[in-house]
């Protein structure tokens, strides 16, 4: 059976704080709509603009669902990565998952090698793919030499838009290597691939076609899904995706899942009038 993660965002209060509320209410929203593990704290969640104690914040809220969780801990201080993965532990999450260090450009290989074997040895890690983001490409090499180092890499989420990428993972490390597909367009392609699921960002805000994808892909059904959920991520991109994702929930959803944190802001009202009519129209027309 193929994992539905959703990599979950992260309702903020006008004030700027995380709005525990909203938190758990999308987060219930989604579990009761078929998603199978929340991803917090990772991109689509703002994690790097998120504070140790903020991150901290969202397991201790989440902690009921604690076996539905995959928390990322990735960040530019060692220490406080360690110190995440040690409360995934404790808190007995389904996965930790990091970023590799970002920001600094050309850093030695073996930096990156420690960096994962430090945090990984603390907990079974997927390692997160986000080369636009990081600027920097994992690939199998690397988790092969983490590994050997005495870390413990359990799979990957990879956030490229190359279905080889995917597959050389699965390739390299077989069945008992975790392969999940980041890109929302690549989630059929993926999944008739055989690979262990998907972490679409829009599963926020279409949970159901998302889940109808993952027990149709093998059909024609799956196919109109996968074209729903291609259009409804290209008109968030449009949108500006980080802050259009809270829209369409509410969009969608029918809920306010609250707001993102600046840098990242909220649309404004002529925009997101805008955008449901964009998104209304996909779902007219998709579902017929």
């Amino acid at each position: 059976m193929s994992d539905l993660i959703v990599p979950m965002i992260t309702p903020f209060t006008d004030n700027n704080t995380i709005d525990t509320e909203r938190l758990l209410t999308h987060a219930e929203y989604l579990i009761k709509n078929g998603v199978d593990y929340l991803l917090v704290s990772g991109s689509t969640g703002l994690g790097p603009s998120l504070r140790m104690e903020e991150k901290a914040k969202i397991l201790n809220d989440l902690h009921h669902l604690k076996d539905k969780i995959i928390f990322q801990v990735g960040s530019l201080d060692l220490e406080e990565s360690r110190e995440l993965a040690r409360l995934g532990k404790r808190n007995e999450v389904k996965y930790i998952a990091s970023l590799p260090p970002y920001y600094y450009p050309r850093i030695p290989e073996e930096w990156y090698i420690r960096f994962f074997k430090e945090i990984s040895e603390i907990y079974p890690t997927l390692v997160y793919n986000f080369p636009l983001t990081t600027n920097y490409d994992i690939k199998p090499d690397l988790v092969t030499k983490i590994n050997k180092s005495g870390g413990n890499i359990v799979g990957i989420k990879d956030t490229v838009p190359d279905l080889d990428h995917l597959l050389n993972f699965k390739w390299e490390f077989g069945n008992d290597f975790k392969v999940y597909c980041g890109p929302d367009v690549l989630v059929l392609a993926s999944l008739r691939m055989g690979m262990d699921g998907a972490i679409p960002g829009s599963g926020n805000y279409a949970p159901k076609i998302a889940r109808s994808l993952f027990e149709n892909y093998q059909n024609d059904r799956g196919v109109i899904d996968q074209r729903i959920l291609t259009r409804l991520a290209m008109i968030a991109r449009k949108y500006g995706q980080w802050a259009a994702n809270y829209s369409l929930v509410k969009i969608i959803g029918k809920y306010d899942p609250g707001k993102p944190r600046p840098p990242i802001y909220p649309l404004d009202q002529k925009a997101e009038e805008a955008l449901s009519r964009e998104v209304m129209e996909v779902l007219k027309s998709g579902r017929t």
